[in-house]
């Protein structure tokens, strides 16, 4: 069984290594990745992925990563044994499923005009830290992926995952309403649901809230 982390979008599998043991891989124009599809990007790694990973895998999302692992669960159900999904949206552009439409709205207007910027605010925003270590995102991807994102609605695809999934969510997260969570475990059969006094990055402040469900 292998553990496949996925991390959420502007940062890079770099959150993960310093905490965890597993494989690692890269958001599409994040990171060391060299995936750079043109069009249907997050369908095309779902595709990516479910067609690289071993049988009995287990999934671990952050933000934009738990959207992904939510839809290789889906399209490779074989290949997914469980699920741990950090700071989860089944609907971004949605005030209490995600962040208010607003917010959205000006954080793109904002990233287009200073991605630079917009993206240290973000990650200082999002985990108290502007992690400048981390690389910068490929802009044009970066913004192209996200815009895949905020457009998203899986809240009727919630009812369908078969597999076990824990979903982690920091109350003060500032990105994603932790309802959203609270939603999905209503949602999801078998599901488990760990509310923390965090921030959008629950696993930086406590690496085992992950370690102990794998």
């Amino acid at each position: 069984m292998s553990n496949i982390f996925i991390h959420g979008w502007s940062f890079s599998s770099d959150i993960w290594k310093n905490s965890y043991d597993g494989n690692f891989i890269d958001l599409p124009f994040h990171g060391n990745s060299n995936l750079s599809f043109k069009e249907s990007i997050i369908e095309n790694f779902v595709n990516y992925i479910g067609n690289n990973i071993s049988k009995n895998s287990t999934l671990i999302g952050w933000s934009l990563g738990a959207t992904v692992s939510v839809l290789v669960a889906n399209k490779y159900p074989e290949k997914v044994k469980n699920l741990i999904l950090v700071g989860f949206s089944p609907k971004f552009k949605d005030e209490k499923l995600g962040s208010p439409p607003k917010f959205v709205k000006a954080f793109m207007f904002s990233l287009k005009k200073d991605f630079e910027k917009t993206i240290y605010n973000f990650r200082k925003t999002s985990c108290d830290k502007e992690f400048q270590k981390i690389p910068l995102p490929k802009k044009d991807g970066a913004i192209k992926i996200l815009e895949e994102f905020i457009n998203l609605d899986l809240t009727n695809l919630l009812s369908e995952i078969r597999q076990e999934v824990v979903l982690i969510h920091g109350k003060n997260d500032k990105i994603v309403n932790y309802k959203a969570s609270t939603f999905a475990n209503e949602k999801i059969k078998n599901s488990k649901l760990i509310l923390t006094d965090s921030n959008h990055c629950p696993f930086l402040e406590n690496p085992d809230i992950i370690v102990n469900h794998l």
